[in-house]
């Protein structure tokens, strides 16, 4: 039987290749996903032979993820296992640091904070770009908080969980704890378990719920059904507290026991009651809708109980939420379609202790499934003798869109860093002495209002934000049943214009024309005129 391709695919991947800096990055972390985790949850869901959508990103490589350990310094002792405070950090900041610590570099000791460094997420903030933070675990857990937060302990998430960072209270001239410094942050949309943490009351009195809704902005959604009655971010920030913690994983939990373990060759993993919770993919689908602006944005998306169900040693939790993460990456994939300028990374934070094993006697917890090729299918734990634990080795990176091809080889967490900020772009070779061919420019346009009246276009007119790439010419027209109305040259990027014209009721159409060595491109938005 043929598994896998028959042809060479040196085409496909060179015409993959796209040298420049992305407008939106998508970051998709799965907590605790290695190869043997992804390989269990292949076997399980799709077979052996089977493909996730992760799997058929074009560029993929092995990423290191050790630490360092306190110390005098500044020559500080690797970790060769690290948990996810800075592992996340590191790709955040593109600097190591300690175990347990968030966004902040190495100390001499836990209790001492280092110094803070500026995560993606804030660089972006300050160049206009939407950013999203979204998660399946509490959104102050370590992941999500690296995004956005620097503190020196992880487990100071709430504001009355800050005994062992004392320095980071906002009385002591502190940060806050990380559910405050993450509405302080602006982030545009947060979404994820931890309600707990947010009713904790802040130093100056209020809860930090409170003080994100009232002193931020931030608009609460707690369910699925007010999350998708949220269409655009005019009204401000979203808050999705989901669960008081952890939001609740997509399979009933199977837990291995000492051999001969549980589950058998016709165990299956069964779906879990979790309420108005909703799925990865349904909070990334949102996220997206709400961050898509011609500025670009950028969002983090953890499926965080990959990894807290392999601590419990759960093998169907774990599945679970690694299949809803590919899910997700679906959805991503499937934005990138009609905007090419989308940079989307999928990878973890550091490996995991599941291993597929022989049989039932090999490891000192072990359950048992029924995969999708109808065969029985082993895995252990042996870190502990109950739960399990990270382990240190690499583990896979996977890519696609602009900067995709730096995810080759053997990288650094670190390296996630410049990539997602976008490095300076290099030149493609051509074939021969042939020059390189040059890349089709890029173009998109939205009008501010989606609904005008004809005295306002006519006198006021209708602004509009334009993004280009790639160009020499960009041009913006307005336009009525073919007729042009107005029209407006650019700048190579883009930028905003107001075009007036004199229309009648129905709708007017605003189109972008972008022209460069590459070829030409262009993009439409639709306005109505009101009488």
């Amino acid at each position: 039987m043929q598994v896998g391709f028959t042809d060479d695919r040196s085409a496909v991947l060179a015409s993959q290749i796209d040298p420049s800096k992305p407008r939106n990055v998508i970051l998709f972390i799965g907590d605790g996903t290695d190869d043997s985790m992804i390989t269990a949850a292949r076997n399980y869901a799709l077979g052996a032979d089977g493909r996730f959508a992760l799997d058929e990103l074009p560029f993929t490589g092995a990423m290191t993820t050790h630490g360092l350990k306190v110390g005098p310094g500044p020559d500080y002792q690797k970790a060769y296992v690290s948990d996810s405070a800075p592992t996340a950090s590191a790709w955040s900041t593109g600097k190591k640091t300690v175990d347990s610590r968030v966004s902040q570099g190495p100390s001499t000791a836990d209790n001492v904070p280092g110094q803070d460094y500026e995560t993606v997420l804030e660089k972006y903030e300050k160049q206009g770009k939407l950013t999203g933070n979204i998660t399946t675990s509490e959104i102050t857990d370590a992941t999500p908080a690296a995004a956005a937060s620097h503190i020196n302990l992880r487990a100071c998430q709430g504001p009355t969980d800050l005994t062992n960072c004392p320095t980071a209270k906002k009385s002591n001239g502190g940060k806050g704890s990380i559910a405050e410094q993450l509405v302080d942050s602006g982030v545009d949309v947060l979404m994820g378990g931890g309600k707990n943490r947010y009713d904790q009351v802040t130093d100056a009195g209020p809860t930090a719920l409170t003080y994100a809704t009232t002193t931020k902005g931030y608009r609460l959604v707690q369910d699925k059904a007010a999350m998708d009655g949220i269409t655009s971010l005019q009204g401000g920030p979203v808050l999705g507290l989901f669960t008081g913690g952890n939001m609740t994983p997509m399979f009933a939990p199977l837990v291995a026991a000492p051999p001969p373990g549980t589950g058998g060759p016709d165990a299956q993993c069964l779906p879990s009651v979790r309420g108005n919770q909703p799925t990865l993919s349904e909070m990334t689908t949102k996220a997206i809708q709400l961050l898509d602006n011609p500025n670009g944005f950028f969002l983090q998306a953890e499926s965080a109980m990959v990894d807290k169900q392999e601590h419990a040693s759960d093998i169907c939790g774990a599945i679970g939420d690694l299949v809803e993460l590919d899910a997700a990456v679906k959805v991503a994939l499937e934005y990138q379609k009609t905007h090419p300028d989308t940079l989307i990374i999928v990878t973890g934070d550091h490996s995991h202790s599941t291993q597929i094993v022989g049989g039932n006697t090999d490891g000192k917890q072990v359950a048992t499934l029924r995969t999708a090729d109808g065969d029985p299918m082993t895995v252990a734990y042996s870190t502990s003798d109950a739960g399990s634990d990270h382990t240190g080795s690499q583990i896979r990176v996977a890519a696609k869109g602009p900067q995709a091809a730096n995810v080759t080889g053997t990288i650094d967490q670190t390296d996630l860093f410049l990539t997602m900020l976008g490095r300076t772009p290099s030149t493609l070779p051509g074939p021969g002495t042939q020059p390189p061919a040059p890349l089709a420019p890029k173009a998109s346009v939205v009008a501010t209002d989606n609904k005008i009246s004809k005295s306002d276009l006519r006198k006021k007119g209708l602004r509009v934000v334009v993004a280009a790439a790639g160009a020499t010419k960009v041009t913006v027209t307005l336009s009525q049943n073919g007729a042009i109305l107005d029209a407006k040259a650019l700048g190579s990027d883009g930028g905003t214009a107001k075009l007036k014209g004199k229309a009648g009721p129905g709708s007017v159409t605003v189109t972008v024309t972008a022209v460069g060595p590459g070829g030409t491109v262009t993009d439409t938005d639709m306005v109505k005129v009101s009488k």
